[in-house]
């Protein structure tokens, strides 16, 4: 069943569906009056629904009752990450969304790349894979802050770093995971980060890419709290 994303509120009755996610579920998905679909508002609910007209610009779907869906513990999960380099980083926001995690920090660094001027085209990479995996929750996507400003925030922060230790999620809590640019965090910015309470974590041996530790520190993370 195919998912168009409703900016809320989801509700049991008549909805209606404008804009690009209209053009996508008309001109890209071939939706059509009787078919059937599901409509997330990516704030934790979904709910089917039968399409019952098909305008230029809009569908009008006639909506059953909402049902939360659960995301599971990932959503206590923020990666915050020095943006990496073109496509890179719309990859990195596609696969944290699919892994469920709750917010994507970018971050101004020393050695980082150009950060990109606006957030529109990464919310709307997260919003076609929460369709696709049948996420209830889009990420919130934050804007760049400097290190500095993300140590005085508080709360359990991971930096990850190959001359860290072994992971050791522990039980589901509210957790940051920080991942540095191509040329790592400098000196100043690892003491800041130290100073304010942040651990050091090693995931692999070999140096990580950014997308690559990105995924990997949330899978680990995710993967040790939904055990049973």
């Amino acid at each position: 069943m195919r998912t168009l994303v409703h900016p809320g509120p989801l509700v049991a009755g008549l909805l209606r569906i404008e804009g690009d996610e209209a053009h996508h579920g008309r001109s890209v998905l071939r939706l059509d009056v009787g078919d059937r679909l599901r409509l997330a508002d990516g704030a934790g609910q979904a709910a089917e629904g039968v399409i019952t007209a098909v305008g230029r610009h809009h569908l009008e779907i006639q909506a059953e009752v909402p049902v939360a869906v659960e995301d599971g513990p990932a959503r206590l999960i923020t990666v915050a990450l020095a943006p990496p380099k073109g496509d890179r980083l719309a990859d990195t926001v596609r696969g944290l969304t699919e892994l469920g995690v709750g917010t994507i920090q970018l971050l101004k660094t020393e050695r980082g790349e150009r950060l990109p001027s606006s957030l529109d085209r990464l919310e709307r990479i997260a919003a076609e894979a929460l369709k696709q995996c049948r996420r209830g929750c889009l990420p919130h996507l934050a804007p760049p802050i400097p290190v500095a400003d993300l140590a005085l925030r508080g709360g359990t922060t991971i930096l990850l770093d190959p001359a860290g230790g072994p992971a050791h999620p522990g039980p589901p809590a509210p957790v940051t995971l920080v991942i540095g640019p191509e040329g790592g965090l400098t000196d100043e910015e690892i003491a800041t980060l130290t100073t304010a309470g942040a651990g050091r974590v090693r995931l692999a041996r070999p140096i990580l890419r950014i997308e690559t530790a990105a995924l990997a520190a949330a899978a680990v993370w995710t993967s040790a709290w939904e055990l049973p």
